[in-house]
């Protein structure tokens, strides 16, 4: 009955302290963004251009924690059917928004989690700088619903003053594009850009102080389990030899 009772024990405490540090660890980031925009409040928005025929196409922002990568992300939907002249649109950050002339030699990596529904509109979507050179990578869909690395740099012999993403959807489409986090610019000697001022403390916050204590208070527990558990095979073993 007794090994039967710390078997119990045992067995409950690991398993509370295990799911409790796995939440802790797949619902958000515990760490501050460090990118230089993180999308985590009003702020960011400052900074995102769109360009083409985000109107017509019905283009919409909204910053979310939903499928966030960390904090909060940027989710970009679009509304349109019947007869465009233009389908193509997207977003650009500009040059001057953080204080340089342009973008040449510098490098824009950002987290992209395209929509299931935009994977099945195009294959692809377009990370592009825009200026002098037109320069442009291929970011394939097929990864739906999962946060894959883009990222693009521009020709160290090009005023490009645009860096950004444009999303080629020619059929008539209504819906969540994707996912977009964590917005990286380093220049050609590894230095990035700091923080536009997005960052928001409070979203990058570990598990609760109740959760934490309790947490502690199951792994002692766990602990004197165990400690009672290898006393009693002992004393039963040393018993078998009076």
């Amino acid at each position: 009955m007794m090994k039967k009772l710390l078997s119990v024990l045992i067995a409950a405490a690991a398993a509370f302290t295990m799911s409790t540090a796995v939440y802790a660890e797949t619902e958000k980031s515990e760490s501050m963004g460090e990118a230089t925009i993180t999308f985590d409040t009003e702020k960011s928005l400052e900074y995102i251009h769109t360009f083409g025929n985000a109107s017509d196409a019905g283009l919409t922002m909204e910053l979310t924690e939903k499928d966030a990568l960390s904090g909060k992300g940027l989710k970009l939907s679009e509304s349109f059917k019947g007869n465009l002249s233009n389908r193509y649109g997207g977003f650009y950050l500009e040059a001057e928004d953080f204080g340089i002339k342009d973008f040449s030699g510098y490098t824009m990596k950002l987290y992209i989690s395209a929509s299931s529904k935009a994977a099945k509109a195009t294959p692809h979507f377009e990370v592009f700088t825009d200026g002098e050179k037109w320069v442009s990578e291929s970011f394939l869909t097929d990864s739906a619903g999962s946060y894959r690395v883009a990222s693009i740099t521009v020709p160290a012999n090009a005023s490009n003053t645009k860096i950004g993403v444009s999303f080629p959807i020619v059929s008539d489409f209504e819906g969540e594009l994707g996912m977009f986090d964590d917005i990286t610019i380093t220049d050609n000697y590894g230095k990035s850009i700091p923080n536009v001022g997005d960052i928001d403390n409070s979203l990058y916050q570990g598990p609760s102080g109740f959760t934490s204590v309790i947490t502690v208070i199951l792994f002692i527990l766990l602990v004197l389990a165990v400690i009672g558990g290898v006393a009693f095979f002992v004393l039963k073993a040393l018993r078998k030899y009076r």
